[in-house]
Parts: structure tokens; C-alpha cells; sequence
């Protein structure tokens, strides 16, 4: 199997997290505190005032004032949030692009009535629903709305409660999940998966799922999420065939009328998921007044919510290192969408009440923080090898299309561009070489002179009697000769070794000089 990653997006396919803020109205037990939080909903900020509701006299952004994608007041509806947040990342995945929806804040902010739309799922059906909800709704639409693709759905549900990753799906089961990475899934976690055909059947799954759900009361929640939970839907899809229509049990038969080819497309399977998070909300003992187990459990979505700051901080950090995505199971599970291949939303859920004035200040400092981390999001394809082969000929066919009639100028220009660069490097590098050449050349004729000069020398001092075979060089002037001679040898050469492949760019040059008025015949031709 091959798979094939398609960018989407800008130009260099990055985009930013978008980031939302949503402030709840002040609940029974805050109607006595002063609002110090006002979003500015028209400029898309939130800023802290005095407690009579006024502006404070210096504005600090980043700790008094914070501008995002999108703030939402207290009398917005879960509605408005999912259209302007969620429904474009549920659209990306349909058509093959993974999304991943975040629900962050302190405990007892809204994070399960934006998520799910009322205290439990099964009860936010009545009300219109959460995001989870209108996610499900809007993908079987879309999927009904797409007859040239055929889709099929799974789901899975796993909570993440005291650092131990466990399946939803499965009833009275306490195993705890491991989780894997492989080179074909990366890091994943082997859940439950159901394969759903309805919106009515994948809203039962998250029924079951949710009675297993931990849950507790607290000091600050009468039902508090104990627990971090992902409920992850993946959405597998192919481009119709003709006789998909006509026989389901031939679906999966590829045809082999080789018409068909354009109508069918490449027989590329799309893979994607979107993971709906709704994490525990972060608390202070002095608030929530925990002991025994609750202390336990509250430490423990610290310490996840922590590193998953740390994560955030250091994925849009620009001098960014080394990222420990397994200090915590959440981060490890969410690895691959943290990492950039995915669409991302979060949706910071606050309170405007003074007595929570710095759980507030924390939640939208972490929301800042977030709106630095760009992702990279890619359409996921899957070719099996006919697959493959069916592409490739496509791809070839189309290629000699465009070599029969039609010339690029952009890649002319660049050719020839990078002819003329060769030449002039070939043109260096034989200059470079001659010179060293004669060079040596030139030591080697000095030597020869001197040993020339200094024999009539001798000569001139000996009689012709004494001298039948003349020895007009001494053993160790015969010594010095062998010696320089060995040496400009060996400079020679060193020369020919390191010279020579870079006199291969004379053959490259002539090669390209050759080629391009080809293409220029074949633009005149066209």
C-alpha cells in the first residue's frame, strides 16, 4: 500500500489554529460577584475592567487585553460558535483533510455545554445539541449530498482518567489501553471501533459511551468530568464506480475497461478523522474544596492540561527544539494532530465572574498562546498497487501529451540559465587547470636548465683525454633529480584527481547546449 499526502491550504499550506473565546453567563453561585471581564465581541477581544464595569486606567495586552479569531458573550448560542469555528474543519474532513475540535477552561466553565449541549449527551439531543452533535449531522449531509463518492464511518470513544487510557465502548471492561506508533498508523491507541451507516446510530454509540464516562461532584460542579475524553469519527471514502449503483457486492472490484479510467479516477481511498476533545477542566483545591480520590483526580488533569500548555507553548515558540509530546497521555495521543497534519479549533470556555479572576486571565493566556501554532494539514490517500500502476499511467500519458505540442517557457528559461551557469564553471575550471599545469610544467624546465648550465660546467674543467664517458652529474645531484622528478609526478597527479570531475560540467554544459535548441525547434514548430 502507498500513501499519498495532498497539501491544502495558502501556498505553503500552513495555517493557524483558530482560536475562539466563549464567556458564560454567571451562574447561582457567582450572582453576587462582580463581572470584571467584558468581550468586546464587534473587535473580537476580551478585556478586564474594574468591578463597577469600567475600563481600567492602563491596558496590558496579554494580561488585560486579548484579541483572537473569534469571541463569542454570554447570550451567544452553541449554534453561532460551531458555524464561525467548527463547521469548516467538519467539511476539511469529509473531503479527506483530519480535524481536530478542542473544548478547553476551568472546571465548571461550559466546556460540556458547548461540547455536548447540555449535562450529557443523550440530554443535549433536546436542546439543538452541542458541537458533537451538529458535527454528526453536518457529515452525514455532506455525505449525502456527495453521490460521486462512496463513505464509510467509524467511531471510537476512550476517556483518559487518572493518566490511563480506557475504552468507552466496551461495558465493565477496566483494561487499561496501550499506546502504540507503527510506521503505517504513527502513534495510535487499539480501541472499540463501530462502524456507523446513520446520524441515529452514531449518537447511540456516544450514549453507551458516555454511561461509562467518569463523573463526580465537586465544590464548584454538581457533575464534573473526571476524565479527558476523545470521541474520534474516521471517515474513509473513494470515488464511485459504475457499478456501485447497480450490485454493492461489486463494489470493491475494480473494473478493467480502461475507458473508464478518466471517469473513475485513480481508485485512491481517503482516510481522515476528526477528533471531538472535551477535556476536564483545570481546578484549584481552594475552589473546589477536593479530598481523597477528587484531590487525586484534580492533580492529575493538572498535570495533562500542563503539559499540554507546554506542548502549545513550544509548538509556537519560533525557536522551538525539542517537544515532549509523552508527558502525558493526552499530548502522546494527539500527537499526530498537534504535530500539523490536521485542521485545528479551540474553544476557550471562561467566566466573567471576579471570583475567578485569574483562572480566566490563565485560560486566555493559554488561548494566546495557541494562536501562535501553525499547522499543515494534507489530504490522506491510500493506493493499493493497481492502484499505483493506474496513477502512474495516467501521470505518463499526460506527460507525453504536453512533450508532443506543448513547450514550458519557465523550465526553457531555467535551462538555458543553467546551461550558461555550466559553461562558465567548466570555462573556470580549465583555466584553473592549465595554470596549475604549466606551473609544474615550468618547474620541471627550470630544473632541466640548471642541470644543462652546471653540465658544460664540468665539461669545461675536464680534458677531452681524461673523459670518454662523461659524468657530469654528481651521485647527489642525481639523487636531487630523481627526487624533484618524483614530486611533479605526484603533483600532477593529485592535480588530475581533483580537477577531472569538475571537467565532467564541460560534458553536463554541452549535454544542456545541446538539448535546448531542441526545444527552441519544437517551440517554433508549435
Amino acid at each position: 500500500m502507498a500513501s499519498i499526502n495532498r497539501i491544502e491550504g495558502n501556498e505553503n499550506g500552513e495555517e493557524g489554529i483558530k482560536v475562539a473565546i466563549r464567556m458564560r453567563p454567571l451562574n447561582t453561585k457567582e450572582t453576587k460577584a462582580a463581572r470584571v471581564w467584558r468581550v468586546l465581541q464587534k473587535y473580537n477581544s476580551i478585556t478586564q475592567t474594574t468591578n463597577e464595569g469600567k475600563p481600567l486606567p492602563e491596558r496590558v495586552t496579554g494580561r488585560t487585553f486579548f484579541t483572537f479569531d473569534k469571541t463569542f458573550g454570554e447570550k451567544s448560542t452553541t449554534r453561532e460558535v460551531y458555524n464561525d469555528i467548527a463547521q469548516g474543519i467538519v467539511e476539511s474532513v469529509v473531503n479527506g483533510l483530519n480535524g481536530t475540535i478542542f473544548a478547553y477552561g476551568q472546571t465548571s466553565s461550559g466546556k460540556t455545554h458547548t461540547m455536548q449541549g447540555c449535562g450529557t449527551i443523550e440530554d443535549g439531543q433536546g436542546t439543538g445539541g452541542g458541537v458533537v452533535h451538529m458535527a454528526a449531522r453536518d457529515i452525514f449531509s455532506l455525505i449525502n449530498n456527495d453521490p460521486d463518492r462512496v463513505f464509510l464511518l467509524r467511531v471510537s470513544f476512550i476517556e483518559i482518567y487518572n493518566e490511563e487510557v480506557r475504552d468507552l465502548l466496551v461495558s465493565g471492561n477496566d483494561k487499561v489501553l496501550k499506546i502504540r506508533e507503527d510506521s503505517t498508523r504513527g502513534v495510535f491507541v487499539d480501541a472499540t471501533e463501530n462502524i456507523v451507516t446513520d446520524f441515529q446510530s452514531l449518537l447511540s454509540t456516544l450514549f453507551a459511551g458516555e454511561k461509562h464516562r467518569a463523573f463526580a461532584s465537586t465544590g464548584m460542579n454538581e457533575r464534573s468530568s473526571r476524565s479527558h475524553t476523545i470521541f474520534r469519527i474516521t471517515v474513509e471514502s473513494r470515488r464511485r464506480k459504475q457499478n456501485d449503483a447497480n450490485s454493492d457486492d461489486d463494489a470493491s472490484i475494480p473494473s478493467d475497461d480502461e475507458d473508464d479510467d478518466e471517469d473513475e479516477g485513480d481508485g485512491a481511498v481517503r482516510v481522515s478523522t476528526l477528533n471531538l476533545v472535551d477535556l476536564a477542566g483545570s481546578e484549584s483545591v481552594r475552589h473546589t474544596g477536593a479530598t481523597g480520590d477528587r484531590l487525586k483526580e484534580g492533580a492529575k488533569i493538572n498535570q495533562s492540561l500542563l503539559s499540554l500548555s507546554r506542548v502549545i507553548a513550544a509548538l509556537g515558540s519560533p525557536s522551538r527544539t525539542h517537544i515532549n509530546f509523552r508527558d502525558s497521555k493526552l499530548t502522546r495521543i494527539l500527537q499526530p494532530s498537534l504535530s500539523g497534519n490536521a485542521r485545528m479549533a479551540i474553544i476557550c470556555c471562561a467566566t466573567p465572574s471576579e471570583m475567578y479572576l485569574e483562572e480566566t486571565r490563565s485560560t486566555l493566556q493559554f488561548a494566546s498562546r495557541a494562536k501562535l501554532v501553525k499547522t499543515r494539514a494534507t489530504i490522506n490517500e491510500v493506493l493499493d498497487e493497481r492502484s499505483m500502476i493506474k496513477k502512474l499511467q495516467r501521470e505518463l500519458a499526460a506527460a507525453k501529451r504536453a512533450a508532443e505540442g506543448e513547450v514550458d517557457m519557465t523550465q526553457l528559461k531555467e535551462l538555458e540559465s543553467e546551461a550558461a551557469r555550466a559553461e562558465n564553471i567548466a570555462k573556470k575550471v580549465q583555466e584553473k587547470y592549465e595554470k596549475l599545469k604549466a606551473s609544474i610544467l615550468k618547474g620541471g624546465m627550470f630544473h632541466g636548465t640548471m642541470l644543462s648550465k652546471n653540465r658544460k660546467r664540468l665539461s669545461s674543467k675536464r680534458t677531452p683525454a681524461k673523459v670518454s664517458t662523461p659524468e657530469f652529474l654528481s651521485p647527489s645531484m642525481r639523487e636531487m633529480d630523481r627526487k624533484r622528478r618524483r614530486q611533479s609526478d605526484g603533483i600532477l597527479r593529485q592535480c588530475n584527481t581533483v580537477y577531472s570531475p569538475l571537467l565532467d560540467v564541460t560534458n553536463r554544459s554541452d549535454a544542456l547546449a545541446t538539448f535546448t535548441p531542441t526545444i527552441d525547434r519544437k517551440n517554433d514548430n508549435t
